[in-house]
């Protein structure tokens, strides 16, 4: 059985050399993601030349204001990696030079992203889907996931029309609103995350080795088994892959 996560905060865990162990000896498809553009580098050797663990250059949107002057340093690594995360907005804040700082280092993600066309990007979204989905729009050079997503099901739609995929982790399918919007979800759009080590599995962090757990709840939508739903989620990501986007 393979696993993916899309979404693992990998340099936040107090033991993180013990988790890329066991990615790798797992082998478990893994995007570790950071949240600003100076931690980057540090990201990157702790998974130099790990097989199943990549790297992602971040800037989390709660980090935006006060880390405005990181935007040069974003722009400078945008090329090493292909993989980009965690990026977007959060507008539970309510402070509009804080959401207006969002907007333009989330601007300036998807600027980059544009310039170089294949870039995979998880994106943050909450209280913010319909501005993030806008902000992205139907034509976009770059494969999108909306990370841990919590918007209507009309932005669910849109996104859907506009080719993003969706990654799911063990909180999501804990609540009845998130499992009603894995459930409008189609399957070949389906990812898995962990977010660990923010979501909690048995009172201690989420690993890439729980995604599992999210895989009974998928095989009841989808009317099938955990073997196969594992199959769907893997070859989901190995198709998100392969996709290439013009620049």
């Amino acid at each position: 059985m393979y696993l993916v996560d899309t979404h693992c905060h990998v340099d936040l865990y107090p033991d993180y050399l013990a988790v890329i162990e066991e990615v790798e000896r797992e082998k478990i498809a893994t995007i570790a993601v950071t949240t600003t553009p100076s931690v980057f580098r540090a990201c990157q050797e702790l998974t130099d030349k790990k097989r199943f663990v990549r790297p992602a250059l971040g800037f989390h949107p709660e980090l935006a204001y006060q880390r405005q002057s990181e935007l040069g340093i974003l722009r400078e690594l945008f090329g090493e990696t292909r993989y980009i995360g965690e990026v977007g907005l959060d507008f539970i804040t309510t402070d509009q030079p804080n959401r207006k700082a969002q907007r333009s280092v989330f601007d300036t993600v998807l600027e980059e992203c544009a310039h170089y066309g294949d870039k995979i990007v998880t994106i943050h979204s909450r209280r913010a889907a319909a501005e993030v989905v806008e902000m992205i729009g139907p034509d976009f050079p770059a494969s999108m996931i909306l990370h841990w997503f919590s918007g209507s099901p009309g932005v669910l739609e849109t996104a859907l029309a506009y080719g993003c995929y969706f990654s799911v982790n063990p909180a999501m399918i804990a609540s009845e609103a998130g499992r009603r919007i894995v459930s409008r979800i189609p399957k070949e759009r389906l990812l898995t995350e962990s977010d660990g080590p923010f979501v909690s599995v048995e009172k201690r962090p989420a690993k890439p080795s729980d995604i599992s757990v999210v895989f009974p709840v998928l095989a009841g939508l989808w009317h099938t088994d955990t073997e196969q739903v594992a199959t769907i989620v893997y070859e989901n990501f190995r198709r998100l892959l392969q996709t290439k986007r013009p620049g």
